[in-house]
């Protein structure tokens, strides 16, 4: 049973990661989308978890050069959709 887990804060990732298996998704939004400039997280990170960030925070921030083809950008509508197909949403 798949989580999406929504993460807010780079500080709170290290209580987030360990809760991770294979098949969630990790949607990096407000300042967590800072985490894809961390290479060492982005090497940590399993490939079995599907990594996304929130579109508008990831501009914001003027972060659109460091995302790669791993990180999917979602837009307002594709998280709410994201929640609601998700067999369980977590907030970090």
């Amino acid at each position: 049973m798949p989580t999406l887990h929504q993460l807010n804060n780079s500080h709170k990732l290290e209580s987030c990661l360990p809760l991770l298996a294979a098949g969630d998704q990790l949607l990096l939004i407000e300042s967590a989308v800072t985490l894809l400039q961390d290479q060492l997280f982005l090497q940590r990170l399993s490939p079995q978890i599907q990594l996304m960030a929130l579109s508008s925070d990831v501009k914001a921030r003027g972060l659109m050069n460091t995302c790669t083809a791993s990180v999917q950008l979602l837009s307002d509508e594709e998280w709410v959709n994201a929640c609601l197909e998700a067999d369980r949403v977590c907030s970090w």
